[in-house]
């Protein structure tokens, strides 16, 4: 979050401050005096932390850039901007009033008045389309609602061209992976990695329709829900939430909201001006039929609009088109369970989110070399788990060779660990003795090899299903991730029976670590999160990792730092010990890291395709 720097009073390149108008994350906005002309002016500074940053300061200096290039009634007006004192800055029109979000605390706005909103942004929109820029952030808080004459309309003014794209770029001007949008106003193909079009501004005005009459958005709830309402869930019925509203208002905001741009209506004017005849025919008691409120609708300002037929929203439960084919998992993945055959490991819920990355929600690591190694395991085929100890031993799990390999700490040579009967083996752990524990996924068990033994013992687990990550306390507690049956298990050091942990709402957990004090770290892999739960306790926190997509392997290290493999963002993440935001650790080329784990040392290892990468620690 910015923060407000300058008092009323101040005065910054020749504006003279009045008031803070509002804080953001990427700075401050102030009520300031024009230094020429008898007016006031709103005065955005972006943070002084964010200088250095290319992306915001791109973002920044090209709101300008697009903002300045469209003159609208309906668009805030740029006057200026420049740099002072090392810190950036944007003169813009100041509009007395308030925003749509604002307004909406009071409760959900009277039709008419939405619709007003609605229709006035939506010129805005299709102006700055038609002249080649892209919104692409629509939503409430971004349309300033102004004070107006009496007997005269309400103002309404479309602000915050800051994610603004023109249409004829190649480059986004996030951060790779990142989503800088609003998730709850967001098109479905903003997940999918498809270049965006108008069309997805107009899913969003749709978005904010349904908040106007409403009084939320349309899909709700945690990150994962929001993305898979916007991916594949029918859209809610307005008519059903607030009775004084015709249904022709559901086909409207439906063709708007439908997942297949294809089938959207292909411009904001087309929108409000449906909505507009939904309850102009509303209030003279003639219902219009969906047809015929498409086809009127494409009359009224969309010139290229498709007649031909009415656009629907993908049945219940169709997924929404996926242009960018992902690779296919490794074929452990792909093998039914016992317990639940539509899920399998790692082949998690939302495959049609393509690195949802967020990554300005993440900073880069500075402090650890960034030479990273292959090391030199051979013949490898999906390799899953990864396993080190404090000698430097590493343990990995050949999956599709269902075998073990080690490579003693110094030595080039693997050896083949004389497990048998193995099936798919998922997540390995090791202790200081030497003692090997291994997740054998497709077998249901969890076995285990003494150091020096070339017998295997199966240990007393019940009734797993889909064990995957497996981890052991310097105590010798072993806990294990039972995917299939979404819990978390316990084993304590010489007892006959497991114990399962008050983990809650778990779906699809893949990784487990402990740390020295019987800490239990989690990854909730369904849930896009991270777990903690404190040895003993019985309440979890989320610890504070950002955007995570489909998380596998996570692991601890002796001061408490925490690593993640953020698998479809292609990346690996660490929250370290006390902090509140996570940073990427600085491995390159990732593509899809399944696991991790880290030494004693600080070195960090990754399986990645049919590789095994290590990074020094810091020096």
């Amino acid at each position: 979050m910015g923060r407000a720097e300058l008092e009323p009073g101040d005065v910054f390149a020749g504006y003279t401050i009045q008031r803070v108008l509002g804080v953001g994350g990427m700075g401050a906005v102030y009520l300031a005096r024009d230094p020429h002309l008898p007016r006031n002016t709103a005065l955005k500074l972006l943070d002084r932390s964010l200088t250095t940053d290319d992306c915001f300061r791109s973002r920044f200096e090209l709101e300008a850039d697009h903002a300045a290039r469209l003159e609208h009634p309906n668009i805030v007006s740029v006057f200026d901007r420049g740099r002072e004192a090392h810190q950036h800055w944007i003169a813009m029109q100041y509009v007395a009033g308030t925003d749509a979000a604002v307004a909406l605390r009071e409760g959900p706005m009277d039709p008419s008045r939405a619709v007003h909103i609605i229709a006035e942004t939506a010129k805005a929109l299709d102006y700055a389309h038609e002249n080649g820029v892209l919104h692409r952030d629509v939503k409430p808080a971004n349309i300033l609602l102004g004070t107006s004459g009496a007997e005269q309309p309400e103002r309404v003014l479309l602000t915050d061209f800051g994610i603004a794209k023109a249409l004829d770029e190649t480059q986004h001007l996030t951060k790779t992976g990142s989503l800088v949008a609003t998730l709850q106003y967001s098109a479905p193909e903003a997940f999918q990695g498809i270049p965006l079009d108008p069309r997805a501004d107009v899913y969003s005005l749709g978005c904010t329709l349904f908040c106007l009459l409403t009084g939320r958005p349309p899909f709700t709830g945690s990150t994962q829900e929001v993305m898979r309402g916007h991916l594949s869930a029918p859209v809610p019925r307005i008519s059903a939430v607030r009775g004084d509203l015709p249904p022709a208002i559901d086909d409207i905001v439906s063709a708007a909201l439908a997942k297949r741009r294809e089938d959207r209506l292909p411009t904001c004017r087309a929108l409000a001006a449906g909505v507009q005849l939904a309850l102009s025919n509303a209030q003279s008691s003639h219902t219009a039929q969906p047809t015929s409120l498409r086809s009127q609708t494409t009359m009224h300002g969309a010139p290229h609009a498709q007649t031909t037929r009415q656009p629907t929203s993908p049945p219940h439960g169709r997924p929404p088109p996926r242009p960018v084919p992902q690779p296919p998992p490794p074929q452990m993945f792909s093998v039914p369970r016992r317990r639940n055959p539509a899920r399998v490991l790692l082949a998690l819920a939302f495959l049609t989110v393509l690195a949802v990355g967020a990554a300005v929600a993440f900073v880069y690591w500075g402090n650890r070399s960034s030479t990273q190694t292959t090391l030199p395991f051979s013949g490898l085929n999906s390799p899953v788990g990864v396993a080190v100890n404090t000698a430097g031993d590493l343990l990995v799990a050949d999956t599709n060779n269902n075998r073990i390999l080690k490579l003693a700490a110094d030595s080039d040579a693997q050896d083949v660990l004389p497990f048998t009967d193995l099936d798919h083996p998922a997540g390995v752990a090791t202790n200081d003795a030497g003692d090997v524990f291994v997740a054998d996924t497709k077998n249901n068990r969890v076995l285990k090899l003494d150091a020096g033994a070339t017998t295997q013992t199966v240990l007393p687990f019940t009734d797993l299903a889909g064990p995957a990550g497996v981890a052991v306390s310097d105590a010798g507690h072993l806990f294990v991730a039972d995917n299939n049956n979404n819990r978390i298990v316990a084993l304590p050091a010489g007892a006959a029976s497991q114990q399962v942990l008050p983990f809650t709402d778990l779906h699809g957990p893949v990784g487990v670590a402990v740390n020295s004090s019987e800490d239990v770290f989690v990854t909730d892999t369904d849930n896009n999160r991270v777990l903690f739960l404190p040895a003993g306790g019985t309440d979890q926190t989320v610890l504070p990792f950002t955007e995570l997509a489909s998380p596998t392997g996570v692991a601890v290290d002796s001061t408490g730092d925490v690593f993640v493999a953020d698998y479809r963002n292609g990346r690996v993440a660490e929250l370290r010990a006390g902090a509140d935001t996570a940073t990427v650790v600085p491995f390159t080329g990732l593509h899809r890291p399944i696991w991790v784990a880290v030494r004693a040392t600080g070195d960090l290892y990754v399986t990645e395709g049919n590789t095994v990468l290590r990074l020094p620690g810091d020096p």
